[in-house]
């Protein structure tokens, strides 16, 4: 009956073709829309066209007024947009009608969030989240270590691998997130120093960090500390055999590489 009404109404009251005016770029004209997602669909100087909280069902589908059930999933705003327009086009409801559509609540699309990080959980996205701008939500926790592990699962899974400093310090490109996305945020990676040293203890192993650089973030040798007596004790890269100790000369100290696990042992001089 209401769209008997309307297009009685319209046809009563012709109006004067013009040419569409497109909606306004948004954050959200590129998010495509999935199932749970709710939509405001408007149209200009038509209110009983208009329509609010529009939800998508998970068969991708939603409920038009009374005008049937149009696709949704996987399509952006505009694009459901132009299907709202061409339907009431070739319905004769309208000769060129104006047409917006927002996302009201995004619903469908989420990243999950995991490891040493504050708040780990599954973080909804709307299209123009960055790994960093979710990462600044979930928060790193003191263990937190340098590396940044994503996954992607579509179309076919891939792993990317990122520097956090690199990423705080805006020196690496902008990596924007998609739907199913998995991060990883590992603790950060230990080795252990023990000896004649200030600090003695465990300390992050860095991107190609070396014994001088770790005795260093111990605080240097002590004064009791035999310089030329320092010791690494590394476990066996298959985990299979023991652990292996040998020495390190002063003059490498400076190309040595420390594996993490390694225990650094500053032994002390003979008085």
């Amino acid at each position: 009956m209401m769209t008997m009404l309307l297009v009685a109404m319209l046809q009563a009251a012709p109006q004067a073709p013009h040419p569409q005016t497109p909606p306004p770029q948004t954050a959200t004209t590129d998010y495509k829309v999935g199932p749970q997602d709710k939509l405001n669909i408007t149209v200009l100087g038509i209110p009983e066209f208009s329509a609010t909280n529009v939800i998508v069902d998970n068969d991708g589908l939603y409920s038009y007024l009374d005008l049937g059930r149009l696709p949704a999933a996987g399509k952006t705003v505009r694009e459901i947009q132009k299907d709202v327009r061409d339907l009431l086009i070739r319905k004769g409801l309208h000769r060129n009608p104006t047409v917006t559509v927002d996302v009201a609540e995004f619903r469908s699309q989420m990243v999950y969030v995991s490891g040493a990080v504050s708040r780990p959980a599954g973080y909804r996205i709307t299209g123009n989240e960055t790994l960093l701008s979710i990462l600044a939500q979930a928060g790193f926790t003191a263990a937190a270590g340098q590396t940044i592990e994503v996954t992607r699962n579509k179309p076919a899974q891939t792993r990317f691998t990122f520097d956090r400093r690199q990423l705080e310090s805006g020196n690496a490109p902008s990596f924007q997130l998609q739907d199913g996305d998995a991060i990883l945020v590992p603790e950060a990676e230990k080795c252990y120093v023990r000896g004649e040293v200030h600090s003695p203890g465990s300390y992050e192993v860095a991107t190609r960090m070396t014994v001088d650089q770790v005795i260093i973030a111990a605080g240097d040798f002590n004064e009791r500390a035999a310089k030329g007596a320092v010791y690494i004790t590394r476990k066996d890269a298959t985990g299979a055999g023991r652990p292996t100790t040998f020495k390190v000369k002063s003059s490498d100290f400076a190309t040595t590489l420390v594996h993490p696990g390694d225990i650094i042992d500053v032994k002390r001089r003979i008085l």
